[in-house]
């Protein structure tokens, strides 16, 4: 009589069972996914049981995946692809930085669903879109904040066309509203001159100098670590590799773009030498109860990473000090990138200085340069 199979096998999709030894490996095809890869997972069991229940189980998740979901509530889609889908990011990208998925979640759960989560997928139409549109407007929302909502809808809509279970993305025709783009906001010489005077009395008024002087975004500057800045080398640099994000957390910057390494004039030099000097003063004090975890360059007096909010806050009793009656803490970012077109500095290096991750963000700064007096001088002469 021949021996049993040790091998339990299917046609295709339904799994196989191997057995080893007094364990069960549970294999399942699944077919080919989006992005062309055939999906094949395995697991062992102690019992055929539970591993057929195993087979069971990713069959079923596999079908429901693969479900067109023209059919299917949209409220319902949209928490699905929040959990499973939108963290992974752009297929061939990094996953999804977490202040942006965060606003993925605001954008579902605030706007979309209570307008139009009772729709059916299959449903929406460009006129439904263009509705939502001008309603957010009337509500008294920004242009830019609804196409952002709008946007998040794209992307969750576009998951479901890549994989074949949406025929059409209707979001990218419909529910965008224009705007006019506003004008720069900088500081001139002169006012940049008598806001650092004013922030060189506040007590983090070195990172403020820091940002007039980089153009690092706060986040950046409030992740820099000691380890990153190298002020005895010729030119002095420091290379941005952390940032802290809106819940006080180090984490890496959101675009390969934004890590970069960058020199640093002589007068920053001085104030972050004379607040080491003070971060060291601080840390005798208090010993071990000093608690600078990461090694960075801006803490507290305790050792703690700082507040964004304590930062804006310094910065704006320092232009209200300046009498100054415009800008932003980000308007020491556009300052230095119109310093910089200004100057004839070559875009692309700009790009690379400000850690921009595409050339129009750069370019947005030179178009805005309003000097043509030495135009007429650079055209060539003629016979």
């Amino acid at each position: 009589m021949a021996a049993p199979s040790r091998r339990g096998r299917a046609r295709r999709g339904t799994g196989s069972i191997i057995v080893r030894g007094k364990r069960f490996l549970a294999r399942v095809d699944l077919g080919v996914g989006p992005d062309g890869e055939r999906i094949r997972y395995g697991k062992t069991f102690d019992t055929r049981a539970d591993a057929q229940r195993w087979i069971e189980e990713q069959r079923k998740r596999q079908s429901e995946l693969i479900k067109p979901v023209a059919s299917q509530r949209l409220d319902e889609y949209l928490r699905w692809w929040l959990a499973s889908e939108a963290p992974k990011g752009k297929p061939g990208r990094a996953p999804l930085a977490a202040t942006t998925l965060q606003g993925y979640r605001i954008n579902v759960e605030r706007h979309l669903i209570p307008a139009l989560g009772s729709k059916k997928v299959g449903q929406l139409s460009v006129a439904d879109l263009d509705a939502f549109a001008g309603q957010k407007l009337a509500e008294g929302y920004a242009p830019a904040t609804v196409n952002r909502i709008r946007e998040t809808l794209r992307s969750a809509l576009s998951t479901a066309v890549r994989q074949d279970r949406l025929t059409r993305n209707v979001a990218r025709y419909g529910g965008g509203v224009g705007s006019a783009t506003p004008p720069v906001d900088r500081y001139s010489n002169e006012e940049l001159s008598q806001l650092l005077t004013a922030a060189r009395h506040e007590h983090y008024g070195t990172i403020i100098v820091l940002l007039a002087r980089t153009g690092l975004r706060l986040g950046e500057a409030c992740g820099l670590r000691w380890r990153d800045v190298r002020l005895s080398t010729t030119p002095p640099r420091l290379s941005v590799v952390w940032q802290l994000d809106k819940w006080g957390n180090i984490v890496a910057p959101k675009s390969p773009s934004s890590r970069r390494t960058i020199p640093l004039r002589g007068d920053v030099v001085d104030d972050l030498e004379q607040w080491r000097r003070r971060q060291v003063d601080w840390e005798d004090r208090l010993g071990e109860e000093f608690d600078n975890e990461h090694g960075l360059v801006f803490t507290t007096r305790t050792g703690r990473p700082i507040s964004k909010r304590n930062i804006t806050r310094a910065f704006e009793r320092a232009r209200d000090a300046a009498g100054l009656q415009h800008g932003s803490i980000k308007t020491l970012r556009s300052t230095v990138a119109t310093q910089l077109a200004e100057a004839g500095f070559h875009p692309r290096k700009a790009q690379a200085f400000l850690g921009h991750a595409h050339m129009s963000t750069t370019m947005k700064y030179y178009t805005a340069v309003s000097d043509v007096d030495d135009a007429a001088d650079l055209l060539p002469d003629l016979p």
